[in-house]
């Protein structure tokens, strides 16, 4: 009986989880706004905010219905850097404390569900190891079919957009469903890695295919240690960058004067420049979601170091770069793990890298209604996965699988 219930409380949590992945990408296919007349727009009209509130609401409200035990100790699961940057973030709430009473309020309430958020992504890895990667792996596939049907119903992407979605809006849900899919093995995830990246190209976004290959490759450099077969495909994959350099720039759109490395590769140095100003007119912060338009820099760390000012952005943004470090430590440690424990911590270390480069050219890193900051933010708060003291099994008797690793004394 009390197996049933998980499996029961654990397919709830990833349906929830499904449909929170739909409700983010997904609205994306009625957008009406023109973004081939102004590219640089990145908006979020009523409509899709409506449906992420439903998406997160039900995700939040299953897995406290599901997992309302498991919220504790998860939190006695967590490491120094993760812990560090939740205590930032509580903090924070006394950078709310200015302007009207509505947008103190709006920020306390804003500030109070991302710390929520953040604390639900966590239980999420609590799940069984073998239902976290089936959740993962319908994600992948939820993620690469809004390309997919974005392109049939829209058409074929002109002047990088499709339809009216914005490439880079169009992208990030597909970088999600490549990185989400190296958590499962099998044809499937094959298949929806080379659907995501050819979507990518398709609309040239760079940040997007630089993620992807980022988090492919150090997936594999790490499950898998450099072997003969391996170099030889290193080799191929050097001289056929070579020959299909043009083509290469071409996707990169290297050679746009708008978009080349004479605009710093972002085209962003004016945005970025006014987020620097702002940052050096509040250094102390502004509070979280109360940096709004090009003040923010469309950059994950500049718009950090707005919201929690220079100290508490600054500390965010270390104690991410120790998580990516423990997370590649961690990911090259092969001893006493099972193939599916490496190919878990092999893909968040080469999936994390990827988001944390992919966050200097997206509006924001810390955020509840995009897929990019949601899969980075899971990425980020996985707690250990062994608690600290257990019974040790009988002799001849294998561990005993636990929510998110395994038992061992």
């Amino acid at each position: 009986m009390n197996r049933s219930f998980a499996h029961s409380s654990g397919m709830a949590a990833s349906v929830a989880f499904w449909a929170w992945c739909a409700l983010l990408s997904y609205p994306l296919l009625g957008e009406n706004v023109n973004f081939a007349e102004a590219a640089a727009a990145y908006t979020t009209s009523a409509t899709q905010i409506v449906y992420q509130v439903i998406g997160l609401a039900a995700f939040l409200s299953t897995m406290c219905l599901a997992f309302h035990s498991r919220f504790l100790p998860t939190i006695g699961r967590m490491n120094t850097p993760q812990l560090a940057i939740l205590a930032v973030v509580f903090l924070s709430f006394g950078l709310q404390l200015h302007d009207g009473e509505l947008a103190t309020l709006t920020g306390i309430f804003y500030t109070a569900l991302l710390l929520v958020t953040l604390l639900t992504l966590s239980v999420l890895w609590t799940l069984d190891p073998a239902d976290f990667e089936r959740c993962m792996g319908v994600a992948s596939v939820i993620l690469c079919s809004f390309g997919i049907l974005a392109i049939a119903i829209l058409g074929w992407p002109k002047d990088r957009t499709v339809g009216a979605i914005q490439p880079n809006l169009f992208a990030a849900p597909l970088l999600a469903a490549f990185i989400f899919s190296q958590f499962r093995p099998g044809a499937l995830g094959l298949v929806v890695r080379i659907l995501c990246l050819a979507m990518i190209a398709l609309v040239s976004s760079r940040f997007a295919l630089i993620g992807c290959m980022t988090a492919l490759v150090l997936h594999k450099m790490t499950f898998d240690p450099l072997s003969p077969r391996k170099l030889a495909a290193l080799i191929i994959a050097i001289l056929a960058g070579i020959l299909l350099w043009p083509q290469i720039v071409e996707i990169l759109a290297l050679d746009d004067s708008g978009r080349g490395l004479s605009s710093g590769f972002s085209g962003r140095d004016e945005r970025w420049n006014l987020a620097m100003a702002a940052i050096a007119d509040n250094p102390v912060g502004i509070g979280f979601k109360r940096a709004l338009g090009d003040e923010a820099g469309h950059n994950g760390y500049l718009k950090l170091l707005l919201e929690f000012g220079v100290t508490g952005g600054g500390l965010i943004i270390f104690f991410l770069a120790c998580s990516l470090a423990a997370a590649g430590i961690e990911a090259s440690i092969a001893a006493s793990k099972t193939a599916q424990q490496r190919r878990f911590d092999c893909a968040r270390f080469g999936g994390l890298a990827g988001l944390s480069f992919g966050a200097f050219f997206q509006p924001q890193l810390l955020s509840l209604g995009d897929t990019f900051a949601m899969a980075l933010l899971l990425l980020l708060f996985r707690p250990r996965s062994t608690p600290q003291s257990t019974p040790a099994p009988a002799a001849g008797v294998a561990p005993r699988p636990i929510s998110g690793g395994y038992l061992r004394s």
